[in-house]
Parts: structure tokens; C-alpha cells; sequence
């Protein structure tokens, strides 16, 4: 080959590189779409956007949509009771990601203020996660001094308070109605282009309903009450539009409250302490599938979170006390270190406790995308677990809704309130949506198929996935090693980054060539 053609051709190599690494590694779509959350606009959509459900989808909906909408209406049973009895984790501490908190603050200025006075943390995202015992880089140096993303560390019941005082609290609230009841049906207009009115169940029994309806949202959580609702309505939802597998998911929560002279004597690192989680524990597979959340929540209380995938109830905890024990039977690559197991034993001893036990439901995925225009009406939307229920223990359920309302939001935006929503605008969101939540299911299923116990959904095996789960131990066997391909793994967990990162070529040159000291 004539010497100047080669140096050509090792130029367009080098070239195409470097345009295929600044590829990857551009910042996904909702990034942009989260910046614009909470700006006002100047002309609202006339008539009142119904928000079916006020957990915490909900409540951040209703938020949303009193910028776009003359009335909101929240409809749940429960929208003024103290205590949330349906939900299911209700007194379980969570752990925001980044995302969920950088979204909120868009919609609640005083979001960190509030959250504060309620004894809620604002700490850097370092979730220091332990693969199989073995520490996983936090991309540290990333960052500047003091810039590191941080998020919330509370307990949902807490939580779940403070969203609703914020909603009370902004400036739109004038435009929200809290209606306590059940969605019982939808009615659709003649030509079923969309959704006129609905019909409530007070709690008293009596029935009222809304008219003038603009949008109807579904955030009823795991229940989806939006395939019943439209079926009953006389719109045609395929049978297999929901897609499921059971993961099996069990796990305990034993939350502590100590006296501040016992907290001081708690043997945790100082690093450890500063982080959103003191210790996490991530299993491998060939090394059993019990897995340890260990952080500190609001108010100076303290969680413990153990499960066991795809096992019975038996093998967990029935009280605090046969906590250590359990601890002690986790088999990894490096053990549990020991001043965590003392610090559990103090806890366990000298500390008032409260003791959940929680059976996660299946994990279920109702794939609207797939209709066409005519078969959805045009102002139904779906936020939140209604639609995608993931394993919860990947900790992205409360990001998952900040990538719905932004999603909403950015076409709310661009559509004309002189009109009605268009006739594709259901259509448009819902494949909106799929474009940014699709590879949380994949990314969640595949991974879950290597539970021992776990039920593959319908026409897939537990070799579905085979392909992801090895590399997905090639890729935290070098993000235990290499801090670029830690930080693609971090930001892509915390929906910071698209997962197209991990194909920039740097990184993937590193994920293959690292040495792993795991089986495949």
C-alpha cells in the first residue's frame, strides 16, 4: 500500500475515535429537559389535569402540571391521612439519586430547606457500593473540591410529608384541589379521542365526577389502575401489554434509633460517615444473592436493609437480633468488614429499633409504546411504578419519575395551549418515555435472571441475558480497578449519563483488558 494511503486510512481511524468516544460520551437527552423543570410560562391549557394517586409520583405530577394547568386535581384515599397504610415501604429509609433531588429543586426552590428542617441529609451520592465484598471507585476526582453531585438520605414516610408541604407551600397551590377517593372509570368522548370526564368513590361513599378533564395522569404505583380504566372504557389494550418476571424479592428493614452518646461511639470510617451510604453489598451470584444496605437516615436514625433474592422468607431475620448472625454468613470475595458488624451489634443491643419485613411484588413493565395513536386517548399519561415497576433495590425508582415529568414537561412545552393536546400527544410521550426508561428494565430484568430463584418473563429463559451478565462483570471487575470506567458505571447508575458511555472507546478498551477476579 502506497505509504500516504496508509497514513490516511490510521488518520480516519484515529479521527472516527475521537468522534465516536465525544459520541458516547454526550450527556443524555433529559439532562437538558431536567433544567427546564419549574419555569413559568406565559400562556396555561385551559380545563383541569386530574392526577390519580398522591404518593410521591403523584405529588411531583401535581407539581408539574399546576405550571401548565388552569386546576389540578389529586384523587388517592389516603391525600390527607397522617400514615400512608398502601405503601408498601412506607417506614423504609431511601436514598434519592442526584437526579431525583437536581429535578425536585427545579420544582421547589426550597426543596433542600425543607428537607433540612425535617431532619432529612443532604450528602454527596457516594453510595459506596461493594461488589461481592470488594470496593467499587467512587469517581471522586471527577470533581472539584465540594462539587461532588449530592442527594437526599431519608425515610420515605419522612419524605412523603415533606413533598406534600411543598406542594401546600408553592405558589401554584391555589390551583391544586385534593380530592380524597378512588378513580372508579374514565369516559371517553364520542369518537374516543380522549378522556372527558371522571368518576370518583368518595371515602364516604358517595361518588362525584370531574368534568373538564385536560389530562388525566396515572400514578397509582404498582396497582396501575390505567390498563383497568381503559379497558372498561372500551379501549383495546392487547393482553400480553404487560410485560412481568418475579424476581422473588424479600428483604427486611430494621431501622435504629440511638442516643447521641451511643452514636458517637459507632466505629464507622470517617469516610464512610460523610457518604450517603456507610456500606453497601452487591452480590455475585456463584456467592449466594443476599445483599446489605447499611446508611444513615433523618433525624440521627440509622437502617439496616438484608434480603435474600429468590429464597424464602425463612433464610431473613425475624428480629434485630438475629441481624449479626445473618451478617456473619455472607460469603464473598472479602468479607464484611468487622467494625461494620460491631457497629450492627451496638445498634442491636443498646438501640430502640423498628422491624419490617417486605415482599416485593412482580416486577412489571405495561408497554403503552406499543399502541398506536388510536388506541390511546390523547390526554392519558402514565409517571412512575404505574407504568414501570423495577426491582427496587437498584435504588432509580424515584429518578424513573424525574425522567417522566421532565418527558412530560418538554412536550406540555412545545404544544399549543390554544388547542387541545394533539391527538398523538399520548402516542408521543409514551415513546418518549421508552426511549429513556427501556434500558432500565433490560438493564434491571438481565441482571435479575441471574437470581438463583428468579422467574424469567414469558418466551425468555434464564439464559436471556447471558451475553449482559458477563459483561457486566467485566465492566465492575475494571471499575474496581480504573477510575474512568468507575465513573462511566457511576453516572450511568445515577441516569447521569447515557449508557452509550460505556461503548466510548477508552473505556471499553479497559473493561475488556482488565484483569477480574471473578468467575464467568
Amino acid at each position: 500500500m502506497d505509504p500516504s494511503l496508509w497514513y490516511a486510512f490510521v488518520v480516519v481511524i484515529l479521527l472516527s475515535g475521537v468522534v465516536w468516544q465525544k459520541f458516547c460520551k454526550s450527556p443524555p437527552p433529559w439532562i437538558k429537559e431536567i433544567a427546564a423543570l419549574g419555569q413559568p410560562r406565559s400562556r396555561i391549557f385551559p380545563g383541569t389535569a386530574v392526577v390519580c394517586g398522591g404518593s410521591i409520583s403523584g405529588t411531583v405530577t401535581a407539581r408539574l402540571l399546576a405550571d401548565h394547568f388552569e386546576r389540578v386535581v389529586v384523587v388517592d384515599p389516603e391525600i390527607e391521612s397522617e400514615k400512608k397504610t398502601r405503601i408498601l415501604q412506607y417506614n423504609a429509609g431511601h436514598i434519592f439519586l442526584h437526579i431525583f433531588a437536581a429535578g425536585a429543586r427545579r420544582l421547589w426552590p426550597n426543596f433542600d430547606e425543607e428537607f433540612i428542617a425535617a431532619g432529612g441529609r443532604v450528602t454527596p451520592a457516594d453510595m459506596q457500593l461493594h461488589f461481592s465484598g470488594l470496593p467499587i471507585l467512587t469517581p471522586w476526582p471527577d470533581y472539584d473540591e465540594g462539587c461532588f453531585p449530592d442527594t437526599i438520605v431519608t425515610r420515605r414516610s419522612t419524605a412523603q410529608k415533606v413533598l406534600s408541604i411543598l406542594l401546600r407551600q408553592h405558589p401554584t397551590a391555589e390551583k391544586v384541589t385534593l380530592l380524597p377517593g378512588t378513580v372508579r372509570s374514565i369516559q371517553p368522548s364520542s369518537d374516543m379521542s380522549s378522556i372527558q370526564s371522571i368518576t370518583v368513590r368518595k371515602l364516604d361513599g358517595t361518588q362525584e365526577v370531574l368534568n373538564d378533564v385536560a389530562l388525566v395522569a396515572d400514578c397509582t404505583g404498582a396497582t396501575q389502575g390505567g390498563v383497568k380504566w381503559l379497558n372498561s372504557a372500551g379501549y383495546v389494550l392487547p393482553e400480553d401489554i404487560r410485560h412481568t418476571y418475579n424476581g422473588k424479592l424479600r428483604y427486611v428493614t430494621i431501622c435504629f434509633f440511638p442516643s447521641p452518646e451511643l452514636d458517637a461511639t459507632l466505629p464507622f470510617p470517617e469516610h464512610a460517615r460523610k457518604a450517603a451510604v456507610i456500606y453497601c453489598y452487591v452480590p455475585h451470584f456463584d456467592h449466594g444473592s443476599r445483599y446489605l444496605g447499611f446508611f444513615r437516615t433523618d433525624n440521627d436514625s440509622y437502617q439496616v436493609l438484608v434480603g435474600d433474592a429468590g429464597t424464602e422468607d425463612g433464610v431473613l431475620p425475624k428480629t434485630a437480633s438475629d441481624l449479626v448472625p445473618f451478617l456473619k454468613t455472607f460469603n464473598g470475595y472479602s468479607p464484611i468488614p468487622y467494625w461494620l458488624i460491631e457497629a450492627v451489634d451496638m445498634l442491636c443491643k443498646n438501640a430502640d429499633n423498628t422491624f419490617d419485613s417486605i415482599k416485593i411484588p412482580t416486577q412489571s413493565y405495561i408497554q403503552y409504546h406499543r399502541l398506536p395513536t388510536k388506541a390511546l386517548p390523547s390526554n392519558f399519561v402514565v409517571v412512575g411504578d404505574a407504568s414501570l415497576q423495577l426491582n427496587p433495590v437498584h435504588g432509580q425508582g424515584f429518578a424513573k419519575i424525574i425522567l417522566n415529568v421532565a418527558a412530560l414537561d418538554s412536550l406540555l412545552r412545545s404544544a399549543n395551549p390554544a388547542i387541545n393536546l394533539p391527538r398523538d400527544f399520548a402516542a408521543r410521550y409514551f415513546k418518549k418515555n421508552a426511549a429513556y426508561i427501556q434500558g432500565l428494565w433490560d438493564a434491571t430484568r438481565l441482571h435479575d435472571y441471574g437470581i438463583s430463584g428468579c422467574e424469567p418473563m414469558i418466551g425468555e429463559t434464564k439464559n436471556t441475558g447471558r451475553l449482559v451478565r458477563w459483561f457486566e462483570l467485566k465492566l465492575v471487575a475494571a471499575a474496581i480497578q480504573d477510575y474512568e470506567v468507575a465513573s462511566a458505571l457511576w453516572h450511568v447508575r445515577h441516569l447521569l449519563a447515557a449508557d452509550t458511555v460505556l461503548l466510548a472507546p477508552t473505556v471499553l478498551w479497559k473493561i475488556f483488558t482488565a484483569r477480574s477476579p471473578f468467575h464467568y
